[in-house]
């Protein structure tokens, strides 16, 4: 058959690599897509989906690393070859629209699914020896509601009950906060939770600490008699960074410790400028913890996708 210049063209585009045929080699979609098939089975199920979920999933990640909107991906993966062969060449056999990823999302809620997902590919990281599990750092950040606390509806109950106001260096701040949980040494994200802007970080530290780690990291603001015991019963050496209490200051070796830890502790900030940059975890995008949280896993599992095609390389 004699090849069309339009033909020629295309065979040679797809010669192009991109970071997203290179991301295939370090997330395992295998088991993801086995995952997300589950919620199509069972009773009340329809069977299998119209739509491969796989594609859908990819989908949302897009939205992440590019931050698009559900209109402005469906549009580039028509668009964009780069797009489309990443979700799937086969995307052009069905209707995808952002109703479509709308009802995903839905879905994912409705079944809890994401945590599994999230295990999964932390698995797939452990797998390909990525994940050095020697030291986890522990760490907060703030991040804005999809609404102001005050928004209302009609009726006059409020938009999202999620989103509130607390005080920041005797500033007003609104929105909720992510906790995370980073392996000191690859700096691949372990643990993400989604909380309430006014809960104490102490209150979470212990959950974001994971197994089988020997150190964990963490600002002053973590430290307590509490944690200190928690770790020691554990056989994990406390790096959290030491503070003062009342009048007392710090020894010459805890200013000496806090160096130390506080340089390995700092490696967190450019994750979190990762999240918020560069995968579009600046703001939330819809109303509730419910929607926010799958949200979130999808920043971090884009994170991840990244962070580890650079280890991979190196």
């Amino acid at each position: 058959m004699q090849i069309s210049f339009g033909m020629y063209e295309d065979q040679n585009r797809r010669l192009k690599k991109t970071m997203l045929e290179e991301v295939e080699k370090v997330l395992d979609f295998q088991k993801i897509e086995k995952l997300l098939l589950e919620m199509y089975v069972g009773p009340g199920q329809a069977g299998r989906p119209p739509i491969p979920p796989l594609m859908l999933f990819k989908a949302l990640l897009l939205e992440s690393w590019y931050g698009l909107s559900d209109v402005e991906v469906v549009q580039e993966i028509h668009d964009r070859r780069s797009f489309e062969r990443f979700v799937g060449e086969e995307v052009r056999k069905y209707h995808v629209d952002d109703t479509t990823l709308v009802k995903f999302r839905n879905r994912l809620k409705e079944t809890g699914l994401m945590d599994r997902v999230w295990k999964a590919v932390q698995t797939g990281l452990d797998r390909k020896g990525l994940l050095v599990k020697k030291g986890a750092i522990v760490d907060s950040t703030l991040v804005k509601g999809a609404c102001k606390p005050e928004a209302k509806r009609q009726d006059g109950n409020p938009v999202d009950e999620d989103v509130q106001y607390t005080s920041r260096n005797g500033k007003a701040v609104d929105g909720m906060k992510v906790h995370v949980g980073l392996d000191a040494k690859s700096g691949l994200i372990r643990k993400m939770v989604l909380g309430s802007i006014r809960e104490n970080d102490h209150q979470r530290f212990k959950e974001m600490v994971p197994r089988g780690v020997k150190r964990a990291y963490a600002d002053k603001m973590y430290w307590s008699k509490e944690h200190a015991e928690y770790l020691r019963k554990r056989g994990i050496q406390n790096c959290i960074l030491r503070r003062t209490w009342g009048s007392r200051e710090l020894t010459k070796a805890q200013v000496g410790m806090n160096k130390r830890f506080g340089r390995v502790r700092s490696r967190i900030e450019a994750t979190m400028s990762v999240l918020k940059r560069w995968s579009s975890m600046d703001r939330m995008r819809y109303y509730g913890f419910a929607r926010n949280k799958i949200w979130v896993l999808i920043c971090g599992i884009a994170a991840n996708g990244k962070r580890a095609l650079n280890l991979a390389a190196a």
